[in-house]
């Protein structure tokens, strides 16, 4: 094999992994399209909040991974706790901040459910957003925040009482 022979050759290895690698970073361009976060329009960052029996706070960051514009409703029919803000709005892959307040009270598990929708690049109002929604009978996203109440400080003891 002459010189040139072997430059050649060693063109034509380089331009293959050249090749390999392209097609490696599509895969991964590829993987990361099919990502969770690009299946779920909507994700609340924890999926949960835990509390004291005296209460407490949880802050949470939604996240809106879409092109298009969504507003959010949140609920809780417990009393004991508060959602703050209970509607808004947010632009494509933005986030807000949700905060969920809970007032002393017995120990207990419950869930926070948010809804979503897509709506237009003019809309303002989400609450007329979710109204024209449930008129129209559009059927409405939604995911949950699971609400957890325990004990305050120390070990998590049975109501069993222990003889020592």
């Amino acid at each position: 094999m002459t010189k040139e022979d072997n430059q050649k050759e060693n063109q034509k290895e380089s331009n293959s992994k050249i090749g390999d690698k392209d097609k490696s970073s599509k895969n991964i361009e590829c993987d990361e399209a099919n990502s969770e976060a690009s299946k779920v329009p909507i994700t609340v960052d924890p999926e949960d909040a835990k509390f004291s029996n005296a209460g407490g706070k949880s802050e949470h960051m939604v996240v809106n991974f879409t092109t298009k514009r969504m507003a959010l409703k949140i609920r809780c029919g417990n009393a004991l706790f508060r959602v703050e803000p209970t509607h808004m709005i947010i632009e494509p892959n933005k986030c807000r901040q949700l905060t969920i307040n809970r007032m002393p009270g017995p120990i207990q598990t419950d869930k926070a459910i948010v809804q979503y929708i897509e709506i237009e690049k003019d809309a303002q109002d989400p609450k007329a957003a979710f109204k024209a929604a449930d008129a129209a009978g559009t059927k409405i996203a939604h995911i949950k925040i699971k609400l957890v109440a325990a004990a305050s400080g120390g070990r998590k003891m049975s109501r069993e009482v222990l003889d020592e």
